[in-house]
């Protein structure tokens, strides 16, 4: 074999591999790793950051290896690009695969809960059980709302973004906190978040989710008074199985900055029951 034809063949291949990367999302970065025990990884939301997990982290890690994995996107994440939920799921699973051959208990808060139940969905192997936390299933808005959303992010980027986060907080101070830090992520991110957050739908793919699910919400998207069943077939958990609801009281959309030690409880103790069963099956 000639040189050239050996210099060609050696070129095609480096377009090959390198077209081949370009199809597998980058993995997840992972923030930090600490304390001994079977593994729990915690995957914050849009505009939020790992760090907002560490007073939940702390209290985990006296029995548990805790991870803490950022979204694409954030911290050292990439943007995996085209971006889709199905992507960043992607990102998360590699980061996942990083960790070791054991199922983990799999948290997610808010729009990062989204992607560790499309994770549970499409890689039951690698998750024991799952929390989501604020999470919903499927979208909020629809329609002509949703195109009010998309129009008013695009008119007046800022003051929609400080008013979606100011509601989440639970005082205004923190409200504002909130605000300040998304507001400093790039616009051109946080738009292709919003979007999957508004079309995005695993509700009738969680139906046959396998791993057991605690779902851990505040009054705000679980109010006082409703039933149980309004509240899963608004947020799209209506026929998943394996379902276990539970209500933090006094606190905002930020649960584990609100009530860190209930909620480590909360999981601490699904994630000691056998295969991580529904708390109601004890």
């Amino acid at each position: 074999m000639s040189l050239r034809i050996r210099i060609f063949i050696v070129a095609v291949l480096a377009v090959v591999l390198a077209s081949l990367r370009g199809l597998v999302p980058p993995p997840a970065s992972v923030s930090g790793a600490f304390g001994r025990g079977s593994t729990i990884v915690l995957v914050h939301g849009l505009g939020s950051r790992a760090q907002h997990w560490f007073p939940v982290a702390r209290l985990l890690a006296r029995r548990h290896r805790v991870v803490l994995v950022d979204l694409p996107g954030h911290g050292l994440s990439e943007m995996p690009e085209p971006f889709s939920l199905e992507r960043a799921r992607v990102s998360l699973d590699e980061a996942l695969a990083r960790e070791g051959r054991d199922p983990v208990v799999l948290v997610g808060h808010s729009l990062g809960g989204l992607v560790a139940a499309a994770e549970a969905c499409s890689r039951p192997d690698r998750v024991r059980a799952l929390v989501l936390v604020e999470t919903a299933l499927r979208p909020q808005v629809e329609g002509k709302e949703r195109a009010a959303v998309l129009e008013a992010l695009d008119r007046d980027y800022q003051g929609t973004l400080r008013a979606e986060y100011e509601s989440y907080g639970c005082d205004a101070a923190q409200g504002r906190a909130l605000y300040r830090e998304v507001a400093q992520l790039d616009p051109a991110m946080v738009r292709q978040w919003v979007r999957v957050a508004l079309t995005a739908d695993l509700s009738q793919r969680a139906t046959s989710l396998m791993p057991p699910l605690l779902v851990i919400l505040a009054p705000r998207s679980w109010p006082h008074g409703e039933p149980w069943s309004a509240t899963a077939d608004a947020l799209g958990y209506a026929g998943v199985p394996h379902v276990e609801p539970l209500r933090l009281e006094g606190c905002g959309h930020f649960v584990m900055l609100d009530r860190p030690a209930d909620l480590a409880r909360a999981i601490e103790r699904f994630a000691a029951l056998p295969g991580g069963a529904p708390l109601a099956a004890r």
